[in-house]
């Protein structure tokens, strides 16, 4: 039983850390993409040494232990190093700074930065929210819909609404611990 939890808690760990699946604030970066492997690499060894004893009190035929064993051995050696490689990734580079892009002439980088803005892990994401906040009063009306659009996404709920929304903003992430400069 406690060999089929961890097959179980494997898999849960493969999919909660896979790229695409996954929500990226959830924490696909760091330890926990070795999660999966790690589990695995258990399960192996609890399951290999199963199938010994098996094989040993005559009760299980050894090729078939040695075919079962291989064969999971083969997954994990396929699964380790996408999951290294994410490791390294996740640890070793930081993301592109949008300050830039948020305040750039053209209006699809602006547009395409605050979008960005969202997709971001949330320390990483708070910090371009005065610049999201002004881009409310761009004159673009596909930048002012991402500024909203990533404003939402980050606070969780809309606290714009009608009116002067840049004014409801400032005061909500204000609220929240977010300096705007003067």
């Amino acid at each position: 039983m406690g060999l089929f939890v961890l097959l179980l808690a494997a898999a849960a760990a493969a999919l909660w850390t896979a790229p695409g699946v996954a929500d990226p604030r959830l924490g696909r970066d760091g330890a926990l993409v070795l999660l999966a492997p790690v589990l695995l690499g258990i399960f192996l060894v609890g399951f290999a040494a199963y199938r010994y004893a098996l094989v040993r009190a005559g009760l299980y035929h050894a090729g078939k232990a040695f075919v079962q064993v291989g064969f999971l051995a083969l997954v994990l050696a396929l699964l380790l190093p996408g999951a290294l490689g994410r490791y390294r990734a996740a640890s070793a580079t930081r993301p592109v700074d949008l300050t830039r892009q948020l305040s750039s002439r053209d209006p699809e980088a602006r547009a395409m930065a605050a979008e960005l803005a969202r997709h971001r892990a949330p320390p990483d994401a708070l910090r371009y929210v005065p610049a999201l906040v002004a881009l409310l009063s761009d004159p673009s009306p596909e930048v002012r819909r991402q500024a909203r659009a990533s404003l939402v996404a980050l606070a969780g709920e809309d606290a714009g609404g009608a009116g002067d929304e840049a004014a409801r903003w400032r005061a909500y992430w204000a609220g929240r611990g977010v300096s705007f400069p003067r």
